[in-house]
This record gives C-alpha cells, structure tokens and sequence, in this order.
C-alpha cells in the first residue's frame, strides 16, 4: 500500500471535515427515519400485555426481559440496515453528484477519504444508537414501575410476607435499566463499526449501491454463523486429518471477514449478564484492528479503481 510505504500520516483535520461532511449528506437524506419508525415499534411493544398473549409466566421480570430483547433487536436490525445501506451508498452517490472528482483532484490522499466517509457513517450510526438507546431506556423504566406496582399489589392481596415481596421488587429491578446494559450498547456500536468498514471495502470492490449490500449482508450473516461453520468443518474433517493449507485457509479467512458472533454478548447483557470489562476491552481492540484493516485496504483497492 503506498500511503503505508511512504510513510504518509493520515490527516486527522482533513478526515474530520471529510466525516463531517459525510454526516451532514446523509443527514440530508433523511435517514432519522429510522429513528422514527424505531420510536413507533417501541411505543406498540410497550401497550402490548406479553402475559395477554403468552401466558401468566410472562409476569414480572419476565416482561421486561421479552421487551429488553424485542426493544435491542429492532435496535440491531435497523442499526444493521441503517451502516450498510448508508455506507454503500455513497461512493456510487459522490461519483454521481461528481463530488468525488472534485475530491481527486485536491488531491485528498485515498485513506483520508475513506476513513473519513467510514466516521461520518459511523457518528451518524453513534447518534442514531445513543437516541433509540435514551428511548428505549426511558420506555423500560416507566414499564419498571408499572410491573414492581402491579406485583406489589398481587402480593399483599396474596398474603406475601415483606421479605418475599422485595426479593421479587430487586428480581424485576436487576432485569431494568443499567449501566450492564448499556456496555451491551457498546459493544452493538463496536459491531456497527467493523460492519460499516467492511462494507466500505465491498463498494471499493464493486460497483452498485444493491450490490455492495447484498454482499455486504452476505459477509455479516457468514460472519455471524462463522464460528459454528468452523465446528461442523473441522469435526467433519478430524476423522480424515485435517491439511495444513486448510488451517491457513480458515485463518485467512477469520482475519478478513469478522466473527460477528463475538458481539452476541449484547444478547448476554440484556438477558441481566455481567460484561467483563477486560473482554469489553478487548472487543474494543478487535474492533479497532479490523477497522483500520479494512479502511487501508479499501484505500488501496480504491487508488485502482477507474473514474
């Protein structure tokens, strides 16, 4: 990569006007919609009665926990669409609206460009998170309240002794809102950040906002299944021994396209699990290694590209 053999220095000033700038574009092309259609699911899963319709056992903690998961998987699927449509689209877009040549011929050396692009996305996919994540902590909240009453009540009208009542109070308190849950936001933001660089690279690779998605959400769901994948591969090999190049193959394979089954532990903390902060940490770093990965070699994939 000749930025990397140069010994050229990305440009923290020029990558911040060009992520703003990116910021600003997508804002145009009102992308808050998401947030909007995001905020109506949430305000219909919140007068929905989950014990109505699945049984006396949805009670209690219980109900918070089927909102939490219902809630943070609209979150992550909007998320998801949201950082590969939006990052997809705007190559295609600066080479229509002729921005990018404009951009060439500064010229604005290629990794600025593309980090800056990945960033704008990136804040955008941050502040769109941080707003549905304010939303949604304040629904669970009110919700909260309305099920501790509602035990309380049953409770006492029941004959429960005080110790009793409060035990089943913290139980329903333990499954709210909490700073556990919100390293569970983090670690989404961390998923969002590889996949907007990966896909970066895709739209690098090909041409055509349809196309870099598909492939895009083809990468993610391999990515989500990887770990799996590689079980059933390798058990089903081990009884004919399994070849060196394979092993190659399967490692070259985990350092390109990301084990998106990492971030699952979101799934963890919503369900009440603790997040270790070391392996938070260490998220953190893999993130960050395959985002740097996946930026430079899109700014190498990009010097050969044609315009």
């Amino acid at each position: 990569m000749s930025f990397l053999s140069s010994g050229y220095v990305p440009s923290p000033r020029r990558i911040a006007v060009i992520a703003g700038t990116t910021f600003i574009q997508l804002m145009r092309m009102k992308i808050f919609f998401f947030f909007l259609i995001f905020i109506l699911i949430i305000l219909a899963l919140n007068s929905i009665r989950f014990s109505d319709f699945l049984g006396p056992e949805t009670h209690g903690a219980a109900e918070l926990i089927l909102l939490k998961n219902s809630a943070f998987g609209a979150m992550r699927l909007f998320g998801l669409i949201f950082c590969v449509t939006a990052t997809a689209l705007l190559i295609p877009k600066d080479t229509e609206d002729r921005i990018l040549y404009t951009i060439l011929c500064k010229p604005v050396p290629m990794i600025d460009y593309i980090i800056g692009k990945a960033l704008g996305v990136l804040f955008l996919a941050s502040v769109t998170l941080l707003l549905m994540d304010l939303f949604t902590v304040g629904i669970l909240y009110q919700r909260m309240g309305v099920v501790i009453t509602e035990q309380i009540n049953i409770l006492k009208s029941s004959g429960a002794q005080a110790d009793y009542i409060q035990s089943i109070v913290r139980g329903i308190q333990a499954q709210g809102p909490d700073w556990n849950l919100q390293a569970g936001m983090l670690v989404m933001l961390l998923e969002f950040a590889v996949l907007i660089s990966i896909t970066m690279l895709i739209s690098c690779l090909t041409q055509g906002t349809l196309l870099s998605s598909l492939l895009a959400f083809g990468v993610y769901f391999v990515g989500v299944f990887q770990t799996q994948a590689k079980v059933l591969w390798f058990e089903s090999s081990s009884s004919i021994g399994t070849s060196d190049w394979v092993l190659w193959a399967s490692k070259a394979f985990s350092a390109i396209f990301p084990d998106f089954s990492l971030y699952s532990i979101t799934d963890s903390a919503i369900n009440g699990q603790l997040i270790p902060l070391p392996l938070l940490g260490h998220l953190a770093l893999i993130s960050l290694a395959y985002f740097l990965f996946h930026t430079m070699l899109s700014a190498w994939v990009f010097r050969k590209r044609e315009f």
